[in-house]
C-alpha cells in the first residue's frame, strides 16, 4: 500500500475572552516548528452576550508544509492516543479523505499534544483522494504509522 500524502492541514481554535489569546496562539504556533511561515491569522467576534471570541487558525495548502505539521503533532501525541486515532481512522475521515480529530486547547498550552473533544483544537488534514474511501483510509493509516 502507498502512503496517503496529506495536500492541507488546518489547525483551529476558539478563544473566549476569559482565555489568553496570546498563549493558545504561542501554543498552536508550536505545531508548526521547523517552519518559517505556518500561515497563522485570527477572527474576532462578539458572543450573545457583548463578549469577545477571537478564532485562530493555522493553515497550509502545502503538502509539505502540511506533513511536516502533521509529522509534528503525531510526534507529540502519546501511543495511546495514535491507537485511537488508528482504531477509529473510518470515523474520523470523511468521504473526501480528510481526516478529523481533537486535542485539548489547555493541554496544548502546557505543551503537551493530548486527544480531547472538550474545550478542543480542530486537526483537519486532508488528503490526496484518487482511490475508494477505504483504500485512502488504509493509506492515511499506513503514512501515520510510518511517521513514527
Amino acid at each position: 500500500m502507498t502512503p496517503a500524502t496529506p495536500i492541507s492541514i488546518k489547525v483551529s481554535a476558539i478563544v473566549h475572552a476569559t482565555e489568553d489569546a496570546q498563549r493558545v496562539e504561542q501554543a498552536i504556533s508550536g505545531l508548526s516548528k521547523g517552519i518559517a511561515n505556518p500561515g497563522l491569522s485570527s477572527t474576532r467576534a462578539k458572543g450573545h452576550y457583548g463578549n469577545q471570541i477571537t478564532t485562530l487558525f493555522c493553515m497550509s495548502r502545502v503538502p509539505r508544509v502540511a506533513g511536516r505539521i502533521l509529522e509534528n503533532i503525531w510526534n507529540s501525541m502519546s501511543l495511546v492516543d495514535r491507537t485511537q486515532i488508528l482504531s477509529s481512522l473510518a470515523s474520523r475521515t470523511d468521504d473526501g479523505g480528510t481526516l478529523f480529530f481533537r486535542i485539548g486547547k489547555q493541554e496544548l498550552v502546557k505543551g503537551n499534544v493530548v486527544l480531547k473533544d472538550s474545550e478542543p483544537v480542530k486537526v483537519e488534514i486532508s488528503f490526496r483522494k484518487q482511490e475508494p474511501l477505504q483504500r485512502v483510509i488504509a493509506g492515511i493509516r499506513d503514512a501515520l504509522d510510518r511517521l513514527g
